[in-house]
C-alpha cells in the first residue's frame, strides 16, 4: 500500500491544500518533514488521510459521544464532520493511493451543508471510491469502506498503526511493569478478547457450580411408593373397576323405567297440541274461500287478456295517425319553395360583383409591393447609419470617460506621493533599522530576551528559596505524622486479632442446619394448608358438577321428546306428498282439454295447439310445496338426532368430570394424611413447637447469625482498615523519602539559578555597549530601555517605513503614466467627434427618403396601413364568402322541394296503416264478444266491469291466492291425519310395559345409584392418581440424577479450566496471551534495531512480561531497559512502533509511514540519532514523512511540505 496524493479543502485551518507525491520535489525524495508553527494544522494531513480512506480519525475516535451544538447541528464531539471549516458550506479530504493489487485508485470524504449556504443543516458525509485515471465509480455510502479495506488489507486500527506510528506509547511501554506492559500490549494489538475469554471461563464456572448445587438440592423434593403399598394400590384399582361396571348397569335399568313416565308425558302434550292444530287449519281454510273463487275466476279471465290489451294499444294508435294525417294536410310547400328561389338569385348577383371587384384591384397590389420593397431598403439604409452613430457615440464617450480617469489618477498619486515624503521626513531616524532591520531585530530580541530571563531568574531565586523553607517544615511534619500512624497500625492490629478469635468459637454450620430444619417444617405447614384448601375448592366443584348433571339430565329427557315429534312429523308430510302425487296423475288441465285440432283459439286464434296435453302447471308447483316440506321435515329429524348425540356426549363429559374431582379429593386426602404422619415423625423437638414459638426460635437463631456475621463484617472492616494503614504508612514514608530528595533537588536548582544570573547580567552588560554605540540618542532605544515600547510595535513602526517609502515610489509611477494616457487621448477624441458629425448628417437624408416613400403607399389604400398581401387576402375572401352563401342558398332550395315529396308519401302510408288497423279493431272486438258469451254462461252475475277488474290481477297474484288454498287444504289434511295418530301412539303407549313402581320410587332409587357410583369413582381416581403420582416422580428422578451426573463432569472439567485460565477481571488469561504477543512483537523489533543500531536486541525474561537489553558491544550482557540513554530509548521506542506495524500489516506492504510525535521533547545530540534512522528507513524503500516544529529537524531534511499561519485563523501550504 503506497499513498500517492493528498488533497485538502476547507477542513481545520487548511483552506485549499495538495500534495503529490508524484511529482518533484516529493517524487524523487524518500524522507520529507512537514513543519510548521504550533497550531498550523500540520497534523490535519493525518486527519485527512484517515478520513478520506476510514471517515475517522485516530484524534476523534476516543472522545466521547455527547452532542455539541455546531454551528447550528447538534452532532457528537467524535464526528468527523467537527473538523469542517467555519463558515464554509463545503469541504473534502481526498486520497490517491495504490492498493494490494498494484492498481491506483482514488478515495473521497466530502461534508457539504444544505442550500450551498454556511448557515445550511449539515448534510451526511460521503465517501467515494473510484478508479484511476478512469475515474470508475467502484462504491459509495456503507460499501465503499469495505471495498477500501480489501483494497488497502488494513482495518481503520491496524492502519493507524502501521502507518502512523506513535514512539511515545512505546517509551511508557519499555518503562511499565509487567502487568501495565500487558494492558499496554492489549491496547496496541487489538487483542482484548484474551481478557474476555478468561473472565467468561470465571463465569461458566461459577454458572455451572450454581447449577449443580440447585439441582442436587431439588433431588430431595420426590418421594416414591415401596413396593408393597404399589402392589396393594394396583388390588384397590381392579376392585374399583368392577364394582362400578355393576353400578352402572344397574343406573341403565332404572333410566330406562323412568323413561317411560316421561314418554307418557310427552306423547300426552303432542295429542293436546295436534288438537289444537286441527282446529286452527279448519278456521284459516273458511277465511279465504271467497278469496279464491275469485282467483279461479281471473284465472279463466287470463285467455282473454291478451285480446283486450292489443285493442287498447291499436285504439291509441289510430288516434295518433288521425293526428298526424291532419297534421301533414295543413303544411304549404309552394310559399317555402318561392322563397328559397328569391334567395338563391339575390346571392348569385352578390357573386358576380365581388369578382369584378378582384379584378380591378390587381394592378394597385402590384403597385404597393414595389413601394413595400423600396420602404425596405430605406429602413436598412437607416438601421446601419443608427448603429454608426451609436457606436461612435460609445467610443467618445468612452475615451472621455478615460480621459477623465487618468486625470483624476494623476490627482490622486500626487497628493498620494506628497504625504508620503512628508511621513519619511518625520520619520528620519527609522532609516538606519529599516535598512537592515533582520540584523538590528536579531539584536534587539536578544537584548530584550536577556533582560526578561534576567528578572524570571531573580523571581525563580526567590521562590526556590520559599519552596526551599517550605519543604523543610514538611518534612518535620512527614516524620511526626510517619510515627503517629506506626502507633495507630499496632493499636489496630490487636483489635484484629482479638475479633479474630471471637469468630473461631462461634459454630455458624449448628446455625444454618437449625434454620434450614426450621425452614423445611414450615414449608411443610404451608403445603399441608394448601392441600387443605385445594380438597376444599375440588369438593365445592364437584358439586357444581353434579348440578349440571341433573339439569342435563333434564335436557336430554327435552331432546328425546323433540325426536319423537320430528318423527311423527315426517310420516305425515310423506304421506301429503304421496297424496298429492296420486291426485295429480288423475288431474288434466281443464282449459286446455276444450281446444280442438284445427279449430281457432278464442284469444289468438291460432289453429295448433303445441301445449295442450302439458300438465298443470299449478298442480307441479304444489307437489313441489309438498317435497319441499318432506324435505325440511327430514333436515329436521337430522338436526334433533345430531343435538340428542351431542347432548349425550357432553353429558359423558360431565359424568367423566365428576368422576376425576372424587379421584382428586381422595388424593388430597390421601397426601394429608401421609404429610402429617411425615411432619410427626421427624424432627419431634420442632414439631412440639406452635406457630409464634417456631417463629421466634427462627428470629433468635437469624440474630445470632446476624450477630456473627456483623462481627464478621467488624473484622473485615477492621482488616481492611490494617491494610489501607499499612498501605498509607508506606505511601508516607515515600513521601518522607520524596520529601529528602526534594530537599536535595531545590539546593541544586538554587545553585543553577544564581549561576545563570550571572551570566545573564554579563551578556546585557555587552549588548547595551554595542546598541549605545549606534542608538543611544534615538527615542525607540531609550524607550525601548525603560519598557515603554515593546518590539513588535518598533517592528510594525519600521514595517510601516518600508511600506511608506515603497508606496512614495509606486506614486511616482503612477504620476508617470498617466501624463502618458492624456497625451494619447487628446487627438482621439477630436477625430471621434468628427466621424460622429459626418454619421448624423446622412441619417437625416435617409430618414427624408423614406417618409416620402411612405406617403405615397399610404394614398394606394386611402390612407389605410395594411399590407398587399393582406388587401389581396381580404378580396379574396369575400368572394369565398359570396361563393359559400350562394351554394347555402342553392342547398336550401332543393331541401324545401325534396321535403315536399317526402310529406306527400308520408301521408299516403298513414292513411292506409289507419285503414288497416281498424280492420284488426273490428275482428278483436268480435272475438271478445263471442269469448265473453262463454264466460257467461258459466259465471252468470259476470259483467264487462268484473272483467276488467279480473283482468287487472297479476298472474303472480292469482297463483299466490291459489297456492294458499292448496295449502290450506293440504294443512287441514295433514292437522287430520296428526290428530288421529297421536291419539293411536298414546293409546298404544299406556298399553306397553308400565313400570311396576311408581316415578318417585324409580328417582329416589336412581339418586341413591348416584351417589354411590359418584363414591367408586372417587375412591377409583384417588388409587390412579397414587399410582401416576408416584411413576412421573419414578421418570423424573431417574431423569434429574442422569442430568446431575452430566452436569458433575461439566463442573470438574470447568474448575480445572477455570484454576489455570481463568479470573473475574481476566488478567491470567490476558497476561498468558500478551507473553506470547510480546515475544512477536520483539521479533519484528529487533529486525528493525538490526537496521537502527547493531548494538541491541530486545528480549523477554523467562515466561513473563518484562523486557531486557542484550548489549552487544557488552559480550551479550543482559541489562535493564531503564539503563538506556535517551537517544537510545528512542530508538528502542522507534524499532517496537515498527515492529508493531509490521505486525498489524502482517502480509501487508506498507510503503508510506508518518511520524507525528516524540522530537519536540529530544535533546540535539538525541534529535541526530534520531535523524539518522530516519535516514536508514528511506534506504528501505519506504517514504517517510515526519510532523514537527523542530528547527533542527527542518534543517536536516531538504524536502519540506511548510504549513504557514495566516490572519484569518487560516493556514497555506508549501512544498519546498
Amino acid at each position: 500500500m503506497k499513498i500517492t496524493a493528498v488533497r485538502i479543502h476547507n477542513l481545520a485551518s487548511i483552506v485549499d491544500a495538495e500534495i503529490d507525491f508524484t511529482q518533484a520535489p516529493l517524487k524523487d525524495a524518500g524522507l520529507f518533514a512537514i513543519t510548521g508553527d504550533t497550531g498550523a494544522g500540520k497534523s490535519t494531513f493525518l486527519d485527512a488521510i484517515c478520513l478520506a480512506l476510514y471517515t475517522k480519525t485516530a484524534r476523534l475516535k476516543g472522545d466521547k459521544g455527547n452532542l455539541i451544538d455546531f454551528n447550528g447541528d447538534s452532532i457528537k464531539l467524535n464526528d468527523a464532520r467537527n473538523l469542517l471549516r467555519r463558515g464554509k458550506w463545503e469541504g473534502f479530504a481526498e486520497v490517491d493511493f495504490v492498493g494490494q493489487d498494484k492498481h491506483l485508485y482514488r478515495a473521497r470524504y466530502s461534508i457539504q451543508r444544505t442550500h450551498k449556504k454556511a448557515t445550511g443543516k449539515l448534510k451526511v458525509a460521503e465517501h467515494t471510491l473510484v478508479t484511476l485515471p478512469d475515474e470508475t465509480l467502484i462504491a459509495d455510502k456503507s460499501q465503499t469502506l469495505k471495498q477500501i479495506e480489501s483494497k488497502i488489507g488494513l482495518s481503520f486500527d491496524q492502519f493507524s498503526r502501521a502507518v502512523l506510528l506513535a514512539q511515545h506509547e512505546f517509551a511508557a511501554f519499555l518503562k511499565a511493569t509487567g502487568d501495565e506492559r500487558a494492558q499496554l500490549l492489549e491496547c496496541l494489538t487489538g487483542t482484548d478478547k484474551f481478557s474476555l475469554i478468561g473472565k467468561r471461563i470465571f463465569e461458566r464456572n461459577k454458572e455451572l457450580k450454581d447449577k449443580f448445587d440447585l439441582l442436587q438440592a431439588s433431588l430431595a423434593s420426590y418421594t416414591l411408593l415401596s413396593e408393597d403399598e404399589l402392589a396393594v394400590k394396583h388390588i384397590t384399582l381392579n376392585e374399583l373397576k368392577q364394582q362400578i361396571e355393576h353400578t352402572k348397569k344397574a343406573l341403565i335399568s332404572t333410566e330406562q323405567s323412568l323413561n317411560w313416565y316421561k314418554q307418557a308425558n310427552t306423547l300426552e302434550q303432542a295429542l293436546g297440541e295436534a288438537t289444537k292444530n286441527q282446529q286452527h287449519a279448519n278456521s284459516e281454510l273458511e277465511a279465504i274461500a271467497q278469496q279464491s273463487e275469485q282467483a279461479k275466476q281471473a284465472q279463466s279471465a287470463l285467455e282473454i287478456k291478451d285480446n283486450r290489451k292489443r285493442h287498447e294499444y291499436l285504439t291509441a294508435q289510430n288516434k295518433a295517425l288521425n293526428t298526424q294525417i291532419s297534421d301533414l294536410k295543413n303544411i304549404d310547400h309552394a310559399a317555402l319553395i318561392e322563397e328559397q328561389a328569391a334567395t338563391l338569385n339575390t346571392k348569385q348577383s352578390e357573386l358576380k360583383t365581388a369578382q369584378e371587384q378582384k379584378q380591378s384591384a390587381e394592378p394597385i397590389i402590384a403597385k404597393a409591393r414595389e413601394l413595400d420593397s423600396q420602404l425596405a431598403i430605406h429602413a436598412q439604409s437607416i438601421t446601419s447609419l443608427t448603429q454608426q452613430s451609436d457606436k461612435e457615440q460609445q467610443q467618445l464617450s468612452d475615451l472621455h470617460a478615460q480621459h477623465k480617469q487618468s486625470q483624476t489618477a494623476l490627482d490622486e498619486a500626487t497628493k498620494l506621493s506628497t504625504q508620503h515624503q512628508q511621513w519619511l521626513a518625520e520619520h528620519t531616524q527609522l532609516k538606519p533599522l529599516a535598512n537592515d532591520w533582520n540584523y538590528y531585530q536579531h539584536s534587539f530580541n536578544q537584548y530584550l530576551t536577556a533582560n526578561e530571563q534576567l528578572n524570571t531568574t531573580a523571581t525563580q531565586n526567590q521562590a526556590l528559596l520559599a519552596e526551599q523553607t517550605k519543604q523543610a517544615e514538611l518534612l518535620t511534619a512527614q516524620n511526626k505524622k510517619v510515627e503517629q500512624q506506626e502507633q495507630q497500625l499496632n493499636h489496630d492490629q490487636k483489635n484484629l486479632n482479638e475479633l479474630n478469635e471471637q469468630q473461631r468459637q462461634f459454630k455458624i454450620e449448628q446455625c444454618d442446619s437449625e434454620l434450614k430444619n426450621i425452614d423445611y417444617l414450615k414449608e411443610q405447614r404451608i403445603r399441608y394448608a394448601q392441600f387443605t384448601q385445594e380438597l376444599k375448592q375440588s369438593t365445592q366443584a364437584q358439586n357444581n358438577i353434579a348440578a349440571k348433571l341433573s339439569q342435563s339430565e333434564q335436557q336430554q329427557q327435552s331432546l328425546l321428546q323433540n325426536l319423537a315429534t320430528c318423527e311423527q312429523a315426517l310420516k305425515h308430510n310423506e304421506y301429503a306428498l304421496n297424496q298429492a302425487r296420486l291426485r295429480a296423475s288423475e288431474n288434466v288441465e281443464h282449459l286446455r282439454a276444450q281446444l280442438n285440432p284445427n279449430e281457432p283459439c278464442v284469444v289468438c286464434g291460432a289453429t295448433e295447439h303445441p301445449y295442450a296435453t302439458n300438465q298443470n302447471p299449478q298442480l307441479n308447483n304444489l307437489i313441489a310445496d309438498f317435497e319441499a316440506s318432506y324435505t325440511n321435515a327430514k333436515k329436521q329429524l337430522d338436526s334433533a338426532q345430531t343435538q340428542l348425540h351431542t347432548h349425550q356426549t357432553q353429558h359423558a363429559v360431565l359424568v367423566n368430570e365428576h368422576a376425576q374431582h372424587g379421584q382428586t379429593i381422595q388424593t388430597l386426602n390421601t397426601k394429608r394424611s401421609e404429610m402429617k404422619a411425615t411432619m410427626e415423625a421427624a424432627r419431634t423437638h420442632l414439631n412440639a413447637l406452635t406457630v409464634e414459638q417456631l417463629e421466634e426460635t427462627y428470629k433468635q437463631l437469624n440474630g445470632q447469625k446476624a450477630q456473627y456475621f456483623e462481627s464478621q463484617k467488624q473484622q473485615n472492616a477492621l482488616q481492611e482498615k490494617v491494610n489501607q494503614q499499612q498501605n498509607s504508612l508506606k505511601a508516607e514514608q515515600q513521601t518522607q523519602q520524596q520529601l529528602h530528595n526534594l530537599n536535595s533537588e531545590l539546593t541544586n536548582k538554587l545553585n543553577q539559578v544564581n549561576t545563570k544570573h550571572a551570566e545573564l547580567t554579563l551578556q546585557i552588560s555587552e549588548l547595551t555597549t554595542t546598541l549605545n554605540a549606534q542608538f543611544e540618542h534615538s527615542n525607540f532605544w531609550q524607550q525601548l530601555q525603560a519598557g515603554s515600547l515593546n518590539l513588535s510595535d518598533l517592528s510594525q513602526q519600521v514595517e510601516q517605513y518600508q511600506q511608506t517609502h515603497a508606496q512614495l515610489e509606486q506614486s511616482q509611477k503612477q504620476i508617470d503614466t498617466a501624463n502618458q494616457q492624456l497625451q494619447q487621448l487628446t487627438p482621439l477624441i477630436t477625430k471621434s467627434e468628427s466621424a460622429l458629425k459626418v454619421l448624423k448628417d446622412d441619417l437625416v437624408s435617409a430618414q427624408q427618403l423614406q417618409n416620402t416613400t411612405q406617403s405615397e403607399r399610404l394614398a394606394l389604400f386611402n390612407n389605410e396601413q395594411i399590407s398587399a398581401n393582406d388587401y389581396q387576402a381580404k378580396i379574396n375572401a369575400l368572394l369565398e364568402q359570396c361563393q359559400t352563401q350562394l351554394h347555402t342558398s342553392q342547398q336550401a332550395y332543393d331541401s324545401a322541394v325534396k321535403k315536399r315529396d317526402e310529406h306527400a308519401i308520408e301521408l299516403k302510408n298513414a292513411e292506409l296503416r289507419l285503414a288497416e288497423q281498424s280492420t284488426e279493431l273490428t275482428t278483436l272486438e268480435e272475438r271478445y264478444n263471442k269469448w265473453f258469451s262463454d264466460f257467461k254462461a258459466q259465471y252468470s252475475e259476470a259483467t264487462h266491469e268484473q272483467i276488467t277488474i279480473l283482468l287487472a290481477l297479476s298472474s303472480e297474484q292469482i297463483k299466490a291466492h291459489l297456492t294458499q288454498f292448496e295449502q290450506l287444504t293440504a294443512a287441514l289434511t295433514d292437522a287430520n291425519a296428526a290428530l288421529k295418530q297421536q291419539q293411536s301412539a298414546y293409546t298404544d303407549h299406556q298399553n306397553t310395559n308400565k313400570p311396576s313402581q311408581n316415578q318417585v320410587e324409580l328417582s329416589e332409587q336412581l339418586a341413591a345409584l348416584n351417589t354411590k357410583q359418584t363414591e367408586q369413582q372417587n375412591s377409583l381416581l384417588a388409587t390412579n392418581t397414587a399410582i401416576e403420582q408416584h411413576n412421573q416422580n419414578a421418570k423424573a428422578l431417574e431423569g434429574k440424577q442422569t442430568e446431575l451426573a452430566t452436569l458433575k463432569k461439566q463442573v470438574e472439567q470447568w474448575h480445572l479450566l477455570n484454576k489455570v485460565l481463568g479470573d473475574a477481571t481476566g488478567k491470567t488469561m490476558r497476561n498468558l496471551a500478551q507473553t506470547q504477543t510480546l515475544k512477536i512483537l520483539l521479533h519484528y523489533a529487533n529486525s528493525h534495531l538490526k537496521t537502527l543500531n547493531k548494538r541491541y536486541e530486545l528480549t523477554a525474561i523467562a515466561q513473563s512480561l518484562d523486557i531486557a537489553i542484550i548489549d552487544r558491544d557488552m559480550a551479550d550482557e543482559q541489562r535493564s531497559v531503564n539503563t538506556l540513554s535517551g537517544g537510545e530509548s528512542f530508538l528502542v521506542s522507534l524499532a517496537l512502533a515498527l515492529g508493531l506495524a509490521s505486525l498489524s500489516s502482517n502480509k501487508v506492504q506498507i510503503n508510506s509511514l508518518f511520524i507525528d510525535e516524540g522530537f519536540g521533547t529530544l535533546d540535539s545530540e538525541t534529535l541526530s540519532v534520531a535523524m539518522d534512522a530516519l535516514d536508514s528507513l528511506q534506504a528501505q524503500g519506504r517514504k517517510v514523512g515526519v510532523i514537527s516544529h523542530v528547527s533542527e529537524m527542518s534543517e536536516r531534511v531538504a524536502t519540506q511540505v511548510h504549513v504557514s499561519k495566516q490572519s484569518g485563523g487560516y493556514s497555506t501550504v508549501e512544498v519546498l
